[in-house]
């Protein structure tokens, strides 16, 4: 069962939590752990990437986590560890923080009324 992006933004932003920073691969791996994937979830190829090797970078959870992660960047809820920009290590910002205080309903509603600015999740 494919998620929603949103469902996978709220994860993600539940993951990165405890502001520490964190990886692209180790914040897949906790967001499918949060979702309970199966292997065979977890194998399933991006489109993009089939051809690429046999890896979890390969995954369509893999690229859906990446994109997502850039849409919270360009909202200013994450944030590059210093001098790494694109090298996917990353942390929560206080204002990814704040939005995690209020219910999913209302961290979906504040995620989306950005969308003329930065696009949709």
């Amino acid at each position: 069962m494919e998620r929603k992006n949103i469902d996978i933004a709220l994860a993600i932003l539940d993951v990165l939590k405890d502001a520490e920073y964190h990886t692209i691969t180790g914040t897949t791996l906790k967001v499918a752990k949060y979702f309970h994937f199966t292997p065979k979830q977890m194998n399933e190829k991006s489109k993009s990437r089939k051809d690429k090797g046999d890896s979890i970078t390969t995954s369509k959870i893999y690229v859906q986590v990446i994109l997502i992660i850039s849409q919270l960047r360009k909202r200013k809820y994450l944030k590059d560890f210093p001098g790494t920009k694109s090298k996917g290590v990353f942390a929560i910002t206080d204002d990814g923080l704040k939005l995690l205080s209020l219910t999913p309903t209302e961290i979906k509603k504040q995620i989306n009324l950005d969308l003329k600015k930065y696009g949709k999740i």
